[in-house]
């Protein structure tokens, strides 16, 4: 529902948009178009701004899959590590274990620009710590990227590190999918795992 509400608003906007560019170009009003330009981004903004304020984290429990269509994952573990090799954290170490899965009924799937972060309580959002990832890499070998490409029914799992703050006791994962643009749909809940580490 709300991917059709925002093509639609989108497909209107282009269409207002060529309307007014050849208006100017016949040296026409564009005052009504215009106007109905206005309209329709301030009701798409405001309706998603109220999405926005009445959508909520809904915790669900490690190894339940979060799906995307047809591409699935899951933390299946989160632990805190000291210490990478010789990499030492700036706060802490949390390595998230992900398994992804493919549900598709006939084709193999590849996620468009997976990726997962660790929330804190007051909204803040930590990503994979580069340095810390090619550390725990150069210990336990190469892992594979989230948007590998997986084959029917298949599952595969990976680790990522996160370097979030020390005083940070309880943080939820979150994954999310989809190009940026994706952030301009209305918002729904978004499912999170509760971390214990």
């Amino acid at each position: 529902m709300a991917t059709l509400v925002f093509f639609l608003t989108f497909i209107a906007i282009i269409v207002f948009t060529i309307q007014i560019i050849i208006k100017l170009f016949k040296h026409k009003s564009i005052k009504n178009s215009l106007r109905l330009l206005i309209i329709i981004i301030a009701a798409y903004s405001l309706l998603w701004i109220f999405f926005y304020f009445n959508s909520a984290e809904i915790i669900v429990p490690l190894g339940t899959d979060v799906c995307f269509d047809d591409w699935c994952a899951t933390i299946t573990k989160a632990e805190q590590v000291k210490i990478l090799r010789d990499e030492k954290p700036n706060g802490q170490f949390i390595i998230l274990h992900i398994r992804m899965s493919n549900h598709a009924r006939g084709i193999a799937q590849k996620p468009s620009e997976p990726r997962v972060h660790i929330v804190d309580g007051l909204g803040h959002s930590f990503s994979i710590s580069e340095t810390g990832q090619k550390a725990l890499e150069n210990s336990i070998g190469k892992q594979l990227p989230l948007d590998e490409k997986l084959e029917l029914h298949q599952s595969l799992e990976t680790q990522l590190v996160f370097d979030i703050p020390s005083d940070i006791k309880t943080a939820n994962g979150l994954i999310e999918e989809g190009p940026f643009i994706t952030k301009l749909l209305l918002q729904d809940n978004k499912e999170v795992f509760e971390l214990h580490y």
